[in-house]
């Protein structure tokens, strides 16, 4: 997810200089679901990174 979202983010990077602001950059990067893999993959890596310590019994 993190992947895709961020080649999807890396090719919107071209309405930059066709006009766009960034802020109608950001504004537009909310309104594509295909940009939302970006913090959803970073966060399923730091939850797959981290393991919790099983208690000693």
């Amino acid at each position: 997810m993190l992947c895709l979202g961020t080649i999807h983010g890396a090719v919107f990077l071209n309405l930059i200089p066709s006009g766009f602001t960034v802020g109608e950059y950001i504004l537009f990067m909310l309104k594509h679901t295909e940009t939302y893999g970006i913090p959803l993959g970073a966060l399923l890596i730091q939850l797959s990174a981290t393991k919790r310590k099983k208690p000693a019994v």
